[in-house]
């Protein structure tokens, strides 16, 4: 009785290593979405071809249905979100998955670890 009054939104996030995110480099169904802000993104590069939708305001550029930057919930794309470290990754993934994206990942050691396994960059 009292379980469903405390449960936890159930919705999925996976982990990836930047070496699992980079294997899935070039599918036509994944996308990557950087959150770090644009003066992160000029001093360090990003993922090449990567979406930038910053963190804070993530909500304005994910439109579950359809017509945001990011694809529509429904799309049948994976969403592979990139920050620094992993942390905004996380958040954004969460937050991703609670508005109804069914695929979501989060980059785990961020962008740091995706240039350690050499993956495409672009400035």
């Amino acid at each position: 009785m009292f379980g469903s009054l405390f449960q936890r939104d159930t919705a999925s996030v996976e982990n990836l290593s930047a070496a699992q995110a980079k294997a899935l480099y070039g599918n036509k169904d994944v996308v990557y979405v950087d959150v770090r802000g644009a003066d992160e993104i000029a001093r360090s590069g990003t993922i090449k071809g990567a979406l930038r939708a910053p963190l804070p305001g993530l909500a304005n550029f994910a439109k579950p249905a359809g017509g945001g930057l990011l694809p529509a919930a429904d799309s049948g794309k994976k969403i592979i979100l990139v920050c620094a470290s992993g942390n905004r990754s996380g958040i954004a993934a969460r937050q991703l998955a609670g508005m109804g994206y069914p695929s979501v990942a989060n980059l785990m050691g961020g962008f740091g670890q995706w240039l350690a396994v050499g993956g495409p960059t672009e400035r």
